[in-house]
C-alpha cells in the first residue's frame, strides 16, 4: 500500500541523463515525433517518440509533450494498461455480497461502488486503466482509500508498478547507498527494477525514492520497459510484407504524339492530369478537348512548417470544372503527416472535402519529404511514412472509395517507402524520363506520372501528364495480380 507522497523538487542535477533511469538509448532508426517542445538532438527524443508511436503516452496535445512536467500516477498506469493490449475490465461492485443486486443499482451511491477509487470518477479519463490496474494488483491505492491519480509518481512508486505487473519477482538487494530511504513496501521493486536494468540510479550510487519523475523521464522507463517485457521496437509495426508485382510494360509498346502525349499500343490506357492551385485558371472545355479523359486534383496539403491542415484555393473549381466536361476526377492530398493519427486527420478532411462529388478514380496518398531546414518532415524515415499510408488508405477505403499511394522510383528504391507493405492497394508512379523514354522502374504501376513539362489547351503554363492502365470500375483491394492482365 503506497503512501501519500511529499512532493520534493527535482535538483537541477537531476533534469540531466546522469539520473540514469535506464539503459544508455541507441535509436535503432530515424524517427519522427509531432511535439514541438521536443528537440530531435536532445537525450530522451527517441523515447518520447517512441511512446507517441506505440500510443503509451499521450502529449497534452499533438504539438506538446511537456517533457520537463512531472509524471503522474495515471499517466503509468494508462502506459501499462494499453501495453496489456486494453482489456475489458467488468466494473462489479468491490462488496461480493452486493453482486446479485448490482443490476438493478440506479442510485448515485450504489454506482460508487462500481469504482476502483473514491477519487477516480466514472468522468476520469483514466478510468479503465485505474480499474484494470487495481483488478490485475498493479496498483493498491493509499491507505485512506484513494488513488491519487494526479500525484506526481514517484521513483519507488514507478518501480512498484512495474514490479507488481511482473509478478513481484524476487531479486537481490540493490547496491544504492540510499536503500534506507526506500519504503518497505517498495524494497522488492527497487531490488527488481535494478536487477532488471530498469533502473539504475545516480552516477553517485543513489536510488532517490521519494523523488518524483519527469515526463520525459518517465517515457524512458516506458520504453525500455516495454522493449523488455513486450519486444517492442522503435518505429511502427507494419502487416506483413507481400511480394511486389514487377513492372511487366513493353517498353516499345509506348509513344509518343505531335503533342508530347503517351500512348501504350499494349493495353488499353486512358490520359490525364493532374492540377493544383498551381495552374490557377483553366478552361477545363479546352482540356476536355484534346483527350484528357481524367484529371488528378488536389485537394489540400498539410504545411511542411507548421503542420496546419490547408484546402487547395482551387480545388472546388476544378472539381465542378472536370466534371462538368465530362471527364472522370480522383483527388490527392499534399501529406506531410508525422504519424498514423495525423494521416487519418487528412484523410477525415480530405472526405469532407470531397462531399458528394462523384470521384471515380483513386484518393491519393501524396507524402513528398522537404528539404527545408525548418521542414517537420525532413529525415523522416520509410517505416513512418508507410504506417501514415496506410492509415490514410484505411480510411478512404472505409469510405468506399479507392485508396492509393504515390511515389518516384528514388523514394521506393531508397526505403522511403515500403511497397511491400502496400501491395492492398495500386501505386501512382512519378518518374519523369528524359525524353519521355519509357520508365525503367522495376515494379508495377497504374498510373504513370510521365512528365511535369506538359502542355495542354485550356491551361496557362506546365501542367503534369499522366497515362493510366487501370479500369477502375473493376479494381478490387489487394488485387494486383488479378486484374492486371498483362501484356497482349
Amino acid at each position: 500500500m503506497a503512501q501519500k507522497p511529499t512532493l520534493r523538487a527535482l535538483t537541477a542535477g537531476l533534469t540531466t541523463l546522469a539520473l540514469t533511469l535506464a539503459l544508455t538509448i541507441t535509436p535503432a532508426r530515424a524517427t519522427k515525433t509531432t511535439y514541438e517542445d521536443v528537440d530531435e538532438e536532445i537525450w530522451y527524443f527517441t523515447s518520447v517518440a517512441f511512446c507517441q508511436q506505440h500510443e503509451l503516452m499521450d502529449g497534452l496535445s499533438s504539438r506538446t509533450f511537456d517533457p520537463d512536467g512531472l509524471m503522474t500516477r495515471a499517466t503509468l498506469a494508462e502506459a501499462l494498461y494499453r501495453l496489456a493490449g486494453r482489456p475489458a475490465v467488468e466494473s462489479e461492485p468491490e462488496d461480493t455480497e452486493d453482486i446479485e443486486n448490482a443490476e438493478a443499482a440506479e442510485s448515485a451511491e450504489e454506482a460508487e461502488d462500481t469504482l476502483p477509487f473514491s477519487d477516480v470518477g466514472e468522468s476520469h479519463p483514466n478510468l479503465d486503466a485505474i480499474r484494470w490496474a487495481k483488478a490485475n494488483g498493479v496498483v493498491s491505492g493509499y491507505e485512506d482509500g484513494t488513488f491519487g491519480p494526479e500525484d506526481p509518481i514517484t521513483r519507488e512508486q514507478i518501480a512498484a508498478l512495474l514490479w507488481n505487473q511482473q509478478g513481484q519477482r524476487e531479486a537481490q538487494a540493490a547496491p544504492f547507498t540510499d536503500r534506507a530511504d526506500v519504503s518497505d513496501w517498495a524494497s522488492g521493486a527497487v531490488n527488481w527494477a535494478y536487477s532488471v536494468r530498469l533502473m539504475q540510479g545516480t552516477e553517485t550510487g543513489s536510488f532517490l525514492p521519494l523523488d518524483n519523475t519527469t515526463r520525459s523521464q518517465g517515457a524512458v522507463i516506458v520504453m525500455n520497459y516495454a522493449k523488455a517485457f513486450y519486444g517492442l521496437q522503435l518505429g511502427y509495426t507494419l502487416p506483413a510484407s507481400k511480394a511486389i508485382a514487377v513492372n511487366q510494360y513493353i517498353d516499345d509498346a509506348y509513344s509518343l504524339d505531335e503533342n508530347g502525349y503517351l500512348s501504350y499500343s499494349a493495353a488499353p490506357f486512358t490520359r490525364g492530369i493532374d492540377v493544383s492551385a498551381h495552374q490557377k485558371e483553366i478552361d477545363w472545355r479546352k482540356v476536355a478537348a484534346t483527350g484528357m479523359s481524367f484529371a488528378m486534383v488536389r485537394a489540400g496539403y498539410r504545411g511542411y512548417g507548421s503542420g496546419a491542415i490547408l484546402k487547395d484555393t482551387y480545388f472546388d473549381a476544378n472539381m465542378r470544372g472536370a466534371l462538368a466536361n465530362g471527364m472522370q476526377v480522383g483527388v490527392y492530398f499534399f501529406s506531410q503527416a508525422l504519424t498514423p493519427a495525423e494521416a487519418v486527420e487528412e484523410a477525415n478532411q480530405l472526405l469532407e472535402w470531397i462531399g458528394d462529388y462523384p470521384v471515380t478514380y483513386p484518393v491519393v496518398f501524396d507524402w513528398e519529404e522537404q528539404d527545408r531546414d525548418d521542414s517537420r518532415t525532413q529525415g523522416t524515415d520509410g517505416n513512418t511514412v508507410t504506417a501514415c499510408a496506410l492509415a490514410f488508405c484505411e480510411v478512404i477505403e472505409d469510405a468506399g472509395f479507392i485508396p492509393m499511394t504515390y511515389g518516384s522510383p528514388l523514394k521506393v528504391y531508397s526505403g522511403g517507402i515500403l511497397l511491400e507493405h502496400l501491395q492492398d492497394y495500386p501505386f501512382w508512379l512519378a518518374n519523369y524520363t528524359k525524353n519521355t523514354a519509357p520508365t525503367t522502374f522495376r515494379y508495377h504501376y497504374n498510373i504513370w506520372q510521365y512528365s511535369s513539362t506538359g502542355r495542354v489547351d485550356g491551361i496557362n503554363g506546365n501542367v503534369d501528364l499522366n497515362i493510366c492502365f487501370t479500369d477502375w470500375a473493376t479494381w478490387s483491394k489487394g488485387g494486383v495480380h488479378e486484374w492486371w492482365k498483362g501484356p497482349v
